[in-house]
């Protein structure tokens, strides 16, 4: 017995010795710079997607750490935006990232590069920031052709009272170009020799077949070229949303839509409509934009507390409605809530 308590009592303190060797050696490698920074475009999300590799971490543990990421454009020394991305590290693991910008990233060059800190209670502080990594450089520009006209982004789908920007790139240093929405001149600033920014205030919605802009050459023979801007509508709270039940077998739900978001053109399709009890925690997917029936529980539940909710690709809505069985007539939702 007394051999297995010195064993016990020696297992214990090479433990705790192993992991106090540890520690002592990631604080001694503090701060950790990131590796491996790699840097992708999604041009239909107009997305920059970071991955990177911290290395020196001590095997099979993990670490809460702190990364800060510098994003430039043009040049590495005009920094556009500077934020902090807090997750859980193991050892080996990639990490992924992403950063969504306002202007589309066909218009000009980014620059990335990050730092990271250890913020975790297992290491003894203080702790630093490491040194940053390396600059990346993304140019979706490397890939366009010489000598033509390109405007970007290329058929984007926007909300209703949003701004967006948009841009012309011109092969031609020289080229003359003029911009038209919708026919009417527009104007912009100029980013450099090749590049235009136009920052298009409260887009309204015209058609669901979108909203056109152009641009051209004013010369013969000119070079033009356009994109489509896909207006939704914004989607609207259901109005007048009650139910009612003749039989106590089934909930017949009703309610306004509102306009409807959908774009056929965009195949952007029409919002989508679900109720959901919370007493029972159950929900239903609704086939129609008016109506949904419910199935009452052959139980002793009597009150249903239910949220209609609607959502398209831009945000969700939802009212509520306290239902009471002994009530048989028709009740109607009192409080309303919606958000993106």
């Amino acid at each position: 017995m007394a051999l297995f308590a010195v064993f016990q009592t020696t297992f214990l303190i090479t433990l705790l010795s192993l992991r106090t060797y540890q520690s002592e050696v990631l604080a001694e490698r503090l701060p950790l710079t990131p590796e491996a920074l790699q840097v992708s475009v999604n041009s239909t999300q107009q997305c920059l997607h970071l991955q990177w590799t911290v290395h020196n971490l001590p095997y099979n543990q993990e670490f809460k750490m702190v990364f800060q990421i510098q994003i430039s454009r043009t040049e590495t020394s005009n920094v556009i935006w500077v934020g902090n991305y807090s997750t859980t590290v193991k050892w080996n693991e990639t990490v992924h990232w992403s950063w969504e910008s306002e202007l589309p990233l066909e218009c000009a060059a980014h620059f990335v590069r990050i730092r990271s800190v250890v913020d975790d209670a297992k290491v003894p502080e203080p702790n630093f920031w490491s040194s940053w990594s390396s600059w990346q450089e993304v140019n979706v520009q490397d890939f366009l052709g010489q000598d033509a006209l390109f405007v970007f982004p290329k058929d984007k789908l926007v909300e209703e009272g949003s701004n967006v920007t948009i841009c012309y790139i011109s092969g031609n240093i020289r080229n003359n170009i003029s911009c038209y929405l919708e026919g009417e001149q527009i104007h912009g600033n100029q980013l450099d020799p090749r590049v235009s920014i136009f920052n298009l205030k409260n887009v309204p919605f015209i058609r669901k077949r979108g909203t056109n802009i152009y641009c051209e050459e004013n010369q013969r023979n000119a070079i033009s070229d356009g994109t489509v801007l896909f207006v939704s509508k914004v989607l609207e709270e259901p109005k007048d949303f009650s139910c009612e039940t003749r039989d106590f077998k089934t909930l017949i739900c009703t309610w306004d839509p509102g306009a409807d978001t959908a774009l056929a053109w965009f195949k952007q399709p029409s919002q989508s409509y679900t109720l959901f009890e919370s007493f029972s925690g159950k929900k239903k997917s609704c086939e129609e934009k008016t109506r949904c029936n419910w199935q009452i529980t052959q139980d002793s539940q009597e009150i249903y507390n239910l949220t209609l909710i609607t959502a398209n690709y831009f945000r969700t809505r939802s009212v509520n409605l306290l239902f009471n069985l002994t009530h048989r007539g028709e009740t109607r939702g009192v409080t309303a809530h919606g958000g993106h």
